[in-house]
């Protein structure tokens, strides 16, 4: 079985290689993560889950626990 996974740093460009390929390729099953230290400003948290509103799809948070 084939998958799609895209990383998410909370920055623009990785931000924006989501919507692209959600607006572009919505045949793809994407999936979505990203790899929280636990030093991430407050603000990147809200982004991420704005973000998952927008493209539909949860966004995995992996940390080193």
């Amino acid at each position: 079985m084939e998958r799609h996974v895209l990383g998410i740093s909370g920055g623009r460009d990785s931000a924006a290689l989501a919507v692209l390929m959600r607006q572009t390729r919505p045949d793809l099953a994407l999936e979505y993560f990203s790899t929280d230290t636990g030093k991430e400003l407050p603000e990147v948290y809200d982004f991420l889950g704005r973000l998952e509103g927008f493209l539909g799809a949860p966004i995995l948070r992996l940390n080193p626990d």
